[in-house]
């Protein structure tokens, strides 16, 4: 690698990034506009000119909101796809990326032909969060949408995922019929969420049942009724 500054007019997002979500970016545009850039942001040349990021996106972003009009870079050689998505993963380990973010980051990979073992070794993570992180992407979208905002408990999510697994239709119908079902009038929770929500007027009905918040207490409700039970027996 080697380090310059470049235009920011040159610096590109990463098609493949991995944050969704950057976050409040003022305190850290305030924080570089008063001092400058502190941790160099990591590029690669982009074909047909500029550079593309590969760790830095909430920091440029930030720089996006002040007055400056460059910043300090490490350059690497371009490489391929696969390399690309490894370093973003690695070096985002301590960025707080949300269960979603990185399940959909370790699905980039598998997507290049990587394995759960690969995936591990590659990253950093451990072979058990990258299976636990990729089984979330088998939720139905409502569900994933609740995991992204923590409305779900992670522990709920995954074994929510591994009792679609058990579903003996599951392996035969299309993916997206079963997750536009789920959380619907045949979820077996439907008629006490029915029963329990009075939002129609003020939240969003998911499903013609109930609004998110009444589904996600029924979730969770019931998956702590499961687990006593079951440790009860």
């Amino acid at each position: 690698m080697k380090a310059a500054v470049l235009p920011v007019t040159e610096l590109h997002e990463h098609p493949s990034n991995v944050r969704e979500d950057m976050g409040d970016i003022a305190e850290l545009a305030r924080s570089i506009q008063a001092v400058g850039l502190l941790e160099p942001l990591k590029v690669k040349p982009r074909p047909g000119g500029g550079y593309t990021i590969q760790d830095g996106h909430r920091r440029l972003a930030a720089i996006r909101n002040t007055t400056l009009d460059r910043a300090v870079c490490l350059i690497r050689e371009a490489g391929d796809l696969r390399d690309d998505l490894v370093i973003m993963v690695a070096t985002a380990m301590h960025k707080q990326l949300n269960p979603m973010e990185l399940a959909n980051a370790f699905d980039a990979l598998r997507n290049q032909q990587m394995g759960v073992p690969a995936i591990a070794r590659a990253t950093g993570y451990s072979e058990y969060t990258v299976r636990t992180r990729l089984i979330l992407l088998e939720l139905p979208d409502e569900a994933q949408q609740m995991v992204a905002e923590q409305r779900l408990p992670l522990v709920d999510a995954e074994q929510l995922a591994r009792d679609l697994r058990k579903t003996p239709s599951a392996s035969t119908r299309p993916r997206s019929p079963r997750k536009a079902a789920w959380l619907a009038k045949t979820h077996p929770l439907a008629s006490a969420v029915k029963a329990a929500c009075q939002h129609a007027g003020t939240r969003t009905v998911i499903g013609g049942v109930g609004c998110g918040q009444c589904w996600e207490h029924a979730i969770r409700t019931d998956a702590l009724t499961t687990a006593t039970l079951k440790a009860a027996a």
